[in-house]
C-alpha cells in the first residue's frame, strides 16, 4: 500500500488516466460526421442560386396566397389556384435541420384548388424542418420556404 502512495506512482497513474482521457476524446472526435461537404461546380452552383433567388421574390409577390400549416395530423400547402391549375413541375421537400437521412421530398401535382395536403408522418417527431417549395407555372419559377418545428 505504500508502495502506491509512492510520488513516482502517482504521477505515472496520472499519466496513464490522462492518455486514457486523450484517447477517448480522439476515438469520440472520429466518430463526428461532417456533412456539410461543398461539393460540385461553383459556377453552376451560383447560377442556380441566383435563380433561386429570382423564383423567392416572384413567390413574395404571392403574399399570403401561397402558404403553409401544420393542422393536427396534417401539414397544409396553399397555392392560388390559378396558378396551380397550370403548374409544370412542383416539388416540396421537407429538410430536416438536425439530420439528412430524415429529408423528404414530394412531388407536387396539379389541382384545380392548389391545395396539398401531407401526412404528419412525413417527418420525424422531434426534429425541426424547413420545408422547401419550388414549382414552376405559366413559365415563372416560384420558391419559397417555411419552418416547421
Amino acid at each position: 500500500m505504500k508502495a502506491l502512495k509512492h510520488p513516482g506512482n502517482l504521477i505515472l497513474m496520472g499519466f496513464v488516466v490522462m492518455a486514457l482521457g486523450l484517447l477517448s476524446l480522439v476515438y469520440m472526435a472520429t466518430q463526428v460526421k461532417f456533412d456539410m461537404a461543398v461539393e460540385g461546380d461553383y459556377y453552376q452552383q451560383e447560377v442556380s442560386y441566383n435563380q433561386k433567388l429570382e423564383a423567392e421574390h416572384t413567390a413574395r409577390e404571392l403574399g399570403d396566397q401561397f402558404s403553409f400549416a401544420a393542422e393536427g395530423s396534417k401539414l397544409n400547402l396553399n397555392v392560388p389556384a390559378s396558378l396551380s391549375a397550370v403548374m409544370e413541375t412542383g416539388v416540396a421537400e421537407f429538410f430536416c435541420l438536425s439530420d439528412a437521412r430524415y429529408d423528404t421530398r414530394q412531388v407536387l401535382q396539379k389541382n384545380a384548388d392548389g391545395v396539398y395536403f401531407f401526412n404528419k408522418e412525413t417527418v420525424a417527431p422531434g426534429h425541426n424542418y424547413i420545408v422547401k417549395v419550388s414549382f414552376t407555372a405559366a413559365g415563372k419559377a416560384y420558391y419559397k420556404e417555411f419552418r416547421l418545428q
